[in-house]
């Protein structure tokens, strides 16, 4: 790995201001291990990844400007029965510049994006080389504004624009977001609007409910879908809690028509289960969720996940956005006599902060196929399990 040391520099202009230049750095180490990523025991697509992310950044400030450079070196090994490679990136993940005037701050250049949980738009910290947005954004207490385009992310799309008006307010948070792109031949145009409520109850109860609608045109057909997120939250005691979920997103298509939700650019690993099987696009899921902090510095995570399709004419579509593929094609059935229950997914997640600038996290988690799964699989279904251990380092 490598370490730098945190400096503070002020170098004077006048009497009256100085520049203030910090130095930073943020570090991650993860191993992952899947296996049997399409749940068929006779293809062999188990896959081990080791992945390394260093960030060194530098941050400069003068009265109410300030400038940030934050350079990124992903590198990722992967094995496979079929073969072994590895990948690098190197580029920065932010370079923006701010103008700060009390609680109102306009942004510009490349910089981190997202608003209220995270289900539609957010940088997508989980993945190695994670999503930074190019583009303006203005802020205060009650009013979020932004215009951008994917300036660093995997197979980013080129021609996809993104702009939002997030306001929050005594009722929770409400956003309009447009989305444009090009997508082969066609043009590709979304309105989507959302809003997030929270409500703390009593000291041991709270809950949240997050339901975004959308409008479009993508080619020919026109665009009507929409999505739904609740959760309740008891706190059982100092150490712990547990929590009911339930999540839906529309689905299906016909010649004229899409009902399928656009997930649009989500930080999905954070809900629908840690394996990442599936995102908020035509499917339903139900969860329970229990958290135990075992002392001052660790705390475990047990979560069941229950998922079927919304629609079972349309896919089952992956954390990252395409239709989860399969031995020799994809998991959809345009017929819909598959069914529609997807599988059931158990998460154990441990973690230990190990002192004020490193956190060690691991997990394992299994996934059990159901019934529409195991259509595609004849005798030969298996159930999917994957592992991580992972360690950051930032100060």
């Amino acid at each position: 790995m490598i370490w730098l040391i945190p400096t503070t520099v002020f170098v004077a202009t006048d009497q009256h201001t100085k520049v203030n230049i910090t130095a930073d750095v943020d570090t991650r180490l993860r191993f992952e291990r899947r296996i049997d990523r399409d749940f068929n025991r006779t293809n062999s697509d188990n896959r081990s990844e080791l992945l390394l992310r260093v960030r060194p950044g530098v941050t400069a400030k003068l009265a109410k400007w300030s400038a940030r450079l934050q350079w990124q070196l992903a590198e990722s090994v992967v094995w496979t029965p079929q073969r072994n490679f590895s990948a690098t990136n190197s580029d920065a993940t932010v370079a923006s510049i701010m103008y700060t005037d009390g609680p109102q701050k306009v942004t510009v250049g490349r910089q981190k994006i997202g608003f209220a949980d995270e289900r539609l738009i957010g940088p997508l910290e989980w993945i190695n080389l994670s999503r930074s947005m190019d583009g303006v954004r203005f802020q205060n207490a009650s009013w979020d504004v932004f215009a951008f385009r994917i300036g660093l992310a995997p197979n980013r799309p080129r021609d996809q624009r993104m702009a939002g008006v997030v306001h929050n307010h005594r009722y929770g948070t409400t956003a309009y977001l447009l989305k444009t792109d090009k997508v082969g031949a066609d043009d590709v145009t979304i309105h989507t609007l959302n809003h997030v409520w929270k409500e703390k109850v009593n000291k041991g109860f709270r809950t949240e409910i997050e339901i975004a609608g959308q409008i479009g045109k993508i080619g020919s057909r026109d665009l009507a879908a929409f999505a739904a997120h609740g959760r309740a939250t008891w706190q059982l005691n100092a150490a712990s809690t547990v929590a009911v979920e339930a999540n839906l997103a529309s689905g299906g298509q016909s010649a004229g028509h899409i009902k399928t939700f656009d997930n649009l650019l989500p930080t999905n690993h954070k809900f629908y289960g840690a394996m990442d099987t599936i995102g908020w696009r035509n499917m339903e899921e139900v969860t329970l969720l229990a958290t135990h902090k075992t002392d001052p510095k660790g705390s475990i995570t047990f979560g069941w996940h229950n998922f079927w399709l919304f629609d079972a004419t349309d896919g089952w579509y992956s954390a990252g956005g395409p239709i989860n593929a399969r031995a020799g094609g994809l998991y959809q059935d345009p017929t819909g006599s598959s069914g529609r229950h997807l599988g059931t997914e158990f998460d154990l997640q441990y973690s230990r902060v190990i002192n004020p600038s490193s956190t060690l996290t691991c997990g394992i988690a299994v996934f059990q196929p159901g019934g529409f799964v195991k259509s595609f699989n004849p005798g030969a279904s298996r159930n999917q399990v994957w592992a991580y251990g992972a360690l950051t380092y930032k100060f």
